[in-house]
């Protein structure tokens, strides 16, 4: 599944692995821009095409294309990834769990939550854990963990025994790490695992 596409007949560099670069128009509510006015006006005719207003309806609009205005083309492709990003980053819940303040009673619900036959997008970084379970992510610190005298690596062993649990790090990823393409907004990464996998 992905949150955004581009419609094009160039490769467009550096766009995110949850973002489709297509040569076809699909309109099925995600939200997409199409590069190349010309290419516009065959998909939506000329009347629909504006240069002053480049929303063509609902969740479609359009750009230059880069032999066209390479300056706007770059611009709008630009604003089109970040908007995607910021769009997601605003629909997700997020919630950091304190170790040191919570209640024994919240982490042995929290436990069984881990060891539950339900699907989670679990990312490990070298310093945190982001768990993603269909509502809202949750954050735990492993510095925590290790501060606390707890072994953060049996932590990381139990959430991995679970089948259930679909644990990933920078490691898994081959063209672009999600620390390159999120830099600080880490929260995402393990939502688009669970959607694009």
């Amino acid at each position: 599944m992905f949150l955004g596409r581009i419609v094009s007949g160039a490769k467009i560099q550096d766009v995110p692995f949850y973002i489709e670069v297509t040569k076809n128009f699909v309109e099925d509510g995600v939200p997409t821009l199409v590069v190349g006015k010309k290419r516009a006006v065959e998909l939506f005719g000329g009347e629909n095409v504006h240069v002053l207003d480049r929303n063509i309806m609902e969740n479609v609009s359009w750009t230059y294309a880069k032999n066209e205005r390479r300056n706007e083309y770059e611009e709008d492709i630009d604003n089109f990834k970040k908007s995607i990003t910021k769009k997601l980053k605003s629909s997700m819940t997020y919630y950091f769990v304190n170790i040191f303040t919570e209640r024994y009673s919240f982490f042995k619900k929290m436990l069984k939550w881990i060891d539950s036959d339900s699907k989670k997008s679990v990312y490990v970084t070298d310093k945190h854990i982001y768990i993603y379970g269909g509502k809202s992510v949750i954050g735990l610190s492993l510095g925590d963990f290790d501060y606390a005298g707890i072994d953060s690596d049996k932590i990381i062993a139990r959430i991995k025994k679970n089948p259930s649990n679909s644990v990933f790090t920078d490691d898994d990823f081959t063209d672009e790490t999600p620390q390159k393409v999120f830099s600080d907004n880490s929260i995402i990464v393990p939502f688009i695992h669970f959607l694009t996998h």
